[in-house]
């Protein structure tokens, strides 16, 4: 999974990285010379060229990582290494054209440092110096930038989790509801005393369903063929309870990938609600179809709203796209108009 670049952060950090290089520098210094002036402007030149060198690197993955484009680190780092050597120039011709003015004392100057800029060894000086303080501003990046992304994936981890447990409950509070064993045992008394060879075969589905949906799935996914199984089970059950005002078909080419997944109970809860939330009658039956659309199973079912149902607060949705998201970074596409409502949930091969 992909994070977007920690730029916030990177500048957070470099700032108290160069502080502490700056640290540093003025307790190395202050063993070596004895004037204040000298101690504090190394100490502040060190903390320029490196607080300096920490921005150029971060300007570079702002720029590199603007389109989305993959960050190739050898040529970041060539550029970062160029843009230091022309900062430690500029730094050091500034630094020494303004003690040539009297704007800062030539007590400042070190003669070690004006004999190597005034010869070759300056051609090699430089790249060195700027290499070593850039590799130093790129691994420490780097290292930012991993434990960033070791704390999203955590994170997401984390939060996967929770919204698996959240399923899972859920799943029992839909299934073992009240309302719905009220249901469901009143209908098989009812069939008991009129019907029992339907009354049978209803108690069978009941106890199929109820076993499969509370079952604990060790994977988040699973095939296709064993959630259309549970799916028959619960619409078996709801065709005994509304007769000819239901009907549920699926087509044959659903059933041709029964091998592919799924997240578990996702076809179910959708099922459920088209039958909670739309009219049932002989005369104008609810219609639940499902069909493939590319690599996509489709849920669909003609729009025909009860007026006396609860206002949906619509989190079994919600869950279920954050699921797919976090499961197969897929989206789950909703399609609605004045005539029928469909959900459309990706397939996930094996």
């Amino acid at each position: 999974m992909q994070y977007a670049m920690p730029i916030d952060e990177l500048r957070r950090y470099s700032l108290r990285f160069s502080l502490f290089i700056m640290m540093i520098a003025f307790v190395s210094i202050y063993v070596m010379e004895n004037k204040t002036e000298t101690i504090i402007f190394r100490s502040l030149m060190a903390f320029v060229h490196f607080y300096v060198s920490f921005n150029i690197n971060i300007f570079l993955y702002s720029v590199l990582t603007k389109k989305n484009r993959q960050v190739n680190e050898r040529i970041k780092a060539l550029y970062g290494i160029l843009l230091t050597m022309i900062l430690i120039f500029f730094t050091t011709f500034f630094s020494q054209y303004l003690m040539k003015i009297g704007w800062l004392s030539g007590e400042l100057n070190d003669q070690r440092i004006v004999e190597i800029f005034t010869s070759w060894r300056m051609f090699l000086f430089i790249p060195f110096l700027a290499t070593m303080i850039f590799s130093i501003v790129h691994f420490f990046h780097r290292f930012v930038i991993l434990a960033y992304r070791t704390r999203q994936t955590e994170l997401e981890v984390s939060r996967l989790q929770i919204i698996n447990t959240e399923t899972l409950n859920q799943l029992l509070k839909q299934q073992i509801q009240p309302h719905f064993l009220f249901n469901a045992l009143n209908t098989l008394k009812s069939l008991i005393k009129k019907q029992p060879v339907v009354a049978e075969n209803y108690l069978i589905q009941l106890s199929d369903f109820l076993r499969a949906s509370i079952s604990e799935h060790r994977s988040d996914v699973v095939s296709l063929a064993e959630e259309l199984e549970l799916c028959s089970n619960y619409m078996e059950m709801q065709k005994i309870r509304f007769g000819e005002a239901l009907l549920y078909n699926v087509s044959s080419t659903v059933l041709e990938r029964h091998d592919d997944c799924i997240p578990f109970f996702s076809l179910q809860p959708l099922l459920e609600n088209a039958i909670k939330h739309n009219e049932l009658t002989k005369e104008k039956p609810l219609v639940i179809h499902l069909f493939l659309d590319g690599d996509a199973i489709v849920v669909e079912n003609n729009l025909q709203k009860r007026k006396d149902v609860e206002v949906s607060t619509g989190n079994g949705l919600k869950n279920l796209k954050e699921r797919y998201k976090i499961l197969c970074n897929e989206d789950v596409l909703v399609v609605q108009d004045n005539a029928k409502f469909s959900v459309h949930l990706k397939l996930i091969s094996k």
